[in-house]
């Protein structure tokens, strides 16, 4: 059997769509296993597609639907297709939300995007999926920042979200997530309280880094 005939098809639903594009892409390049059959910025346009229901259809917990998290789930389902909702609120409130209105698998957006996969493939029956891959070493961490994690922390201060800041830059969210990842972290290891953001904005405000 080739890889195109074993592929699985999957569906990518958010209405922020430059983020459904870049993880297409991803997939397109990095999971064989997947076809991507429909990428959406609207349910409504997801369930109207010639391709509809996937094997997988991957969406956001949150959209801008007059259908709720919970029946856009159950019309999957009742249609054969898995369910994986990425969110980003990725507490434990949250998953277990999700879990109760009845999707398959759940996933924090700010995790990486092989993990989304490895859920596809899990719901899927593939209880094997991501158990060999090897943990990727953890990034070093800066010492004092650049002129782009710059311009993220002042975008920050000014109330954008990690999408919003995306979008202004022009990246995917999760590097924006990182890049707020690594300079908590930064201010850790110095002995800097950043447990909220105000901690964060405030420590960076010391710094000198959130002025032009």
């Amino acid at each position: 059997m080739t890889d195109a005939a074993a592929a699985r098809t999957i569906a990518l639903l958010d209405d922020h769509i430059l983020i459904v594009d870049g993880l297409a892409q991803w997939i397109e390049s990095n999971a064989p296993d997947f076809t991507v059959v429909a990428v959406s910025g609207s349910w409504e346009a997801l369930i109207a597609h010639e391709s509809f229901p996937p094997d997988v259809v991957l969406m956001a917990r949150v959209m801008e639907s007059t259908t709720t998290l919970r029946q856009r789930i159950r019309i999957c389902s009742d249609a054969g297709a898995r369910v994986v909702v990425m969110s980003t609120e990725g507490g434990p409130e949250a998953e277990a939300d999700t879990l109760e209105a009845g999707a398959d698998a759940f996933v924090p957006k700010s995790r990486p995007a092989e993990a989304l996969l490895d859920a596809a493939r899990r719901v899927l029956g593939d209880e094997e999926a991501g158990k060999d891959c090897p943990s990727a070493p953890p990034p070093s961490l800066p010492t004092a920042l650049d002129e782009w994690q710059r311009r993220v922390l002042r975008l920050y201060a000014t109330g954008q979200s990690t999408v919003d800041i995306a979008l202004i830059e022009g990246v995917r969210f999760e590097r924006v997530r990182g890049a707020l990842k690594q300079i908590r972290a930064m201010y850790e290891t110095q002995g800097r309280v950043v447990a909220t953001r105000d901690d964060l904005l405030r420590r960076a405000a010391e710094d000198g880094y959130l002025s032009d």
